[in-house]
């Protein structure tokens, strides 16, 4: 999948439906300002069994097939503006075919259908699965872009060893577009504290800010020394993470997260920060960056 030079190249999927535009716009704008090749990707059947008595579906049929690939072509061929557009079909449901296609991509980009939480449980949702297991950089676009190149990246700063790619990701992007960082740190600790009543005292709650300042203050430190002309604001805030983050999201091009703010049993009871946004309506992409390695 890499280009002649090395480049690895953007991922998008082909969604015929109006919903699949806004991704298709954000891809073509990110590949031409990496000068790198667009891949526009369209699945071709699904991997798993419909019902308990029905075996693995087949592929659909050439004529469907061929007219998905041409349609594809002469979408993206409407919109190149002289961005190299490659258009591929695999046989696979839309997220094995993005997922697989992430192994050699610099990134994928992936729109989202509107559907209740409890929906997406129970019938699975493209975007949410390329989001958890992709192997590469994953942004969500959900709706038409309106912030400018130079408006500010939210990052969620959780002081995790993975949240250093997320944290690389935000600032190097920043650089580029020449736009400032917003770091959000939330903590809490019984209830947000917009929320009344505490078991905790004054002294308790002073110092637990004071160690949250001290998480966002060292997750910062090496970026900012890195980066010296991005401007950095730093929010702290007692709230739960998802909440804060979309609390600074306004006028915001981006949301950056790491895919993994918690680990094992915490994680478990305080759920993904990457999911709790992605269920979200959002006023910007969500980029969900994994570790490396």
């Amino acid at each position: 999948m890499e280009a002649k030079d090395g480049r690895r190249p953007i991922v998008v999927g082909y969604d015929s439906s109006s919903a699949g535009q806004p991704a298709f716009d954000w891809a073509l704008q990110e590949a031409e300002r990496r000068h790198v090749p667009l891949h526009l990707m369209v699945s071709r059947g699904v991997l798993y069994a419909a019902a308990p008595t029905v075996g693995a579906a087949s592929p659909w049929p050439y004529d469907i097939t061929g007219e998905l690939v041409e349609e594809a072509r002469s979408f993206a061929a409407s919109r190149a503006a002289g961005v190299p557009i490659v258009t591929e079909s695999a046989f696979g449901s839309p997220a094995s075919v993005l997922l697989n296609a992430s192994r050699e991509a610099a990134m994928v980009v992936v729109g989202r259908r509107h559907h209740t939480v409890v929906g997406e449980a129970v019938a699975g949702s493209t975007s949410a699965q390329v989001v958890a297991h992709a192997s590469c950089p994953v942004v969500v676009v959900d709706q038409e872009l309106h912030a400018a190149p130079d408006a500010p990246i939210v990052v969620a700063v959780d002081g995790s060893p993975s949240n250093g790619a997320a944290l690389a990701f935000a600032f190097e992007r920043a650089a580029a577009l020449k736009a400032g960082i917003v770091a959000v740190h939330a903590w809490w600790l019984d209830v947000p504290g917009r929320v009344g009543g505490s078991w905790l005292s004054e002294d308790q709650v002073g110092e637990w800010r004071k160690s949250a300042q001290a998480v966002l203050d060292d997750a910062l430190s090496p970026w900012a020394e890195k980066f010296p002309d991005v401007s950095v604001r730093r929010v702290l805030t007692r709230d739960l993470p998802v909440d804060a983050v979309l609390a600074e999201a306004q006028g915001a091009q981006l949301i950056v997260v790491g895919s993994r703010g918690h680990g094992g049993f915490a994680g478990l009871l305080v759920g993904s920060v990457s999911q709790g946004l992605l269920h979200h309506e959002r006023p910007c992409p969500l980029a969900v960056v994994h570790p490396e390695g």
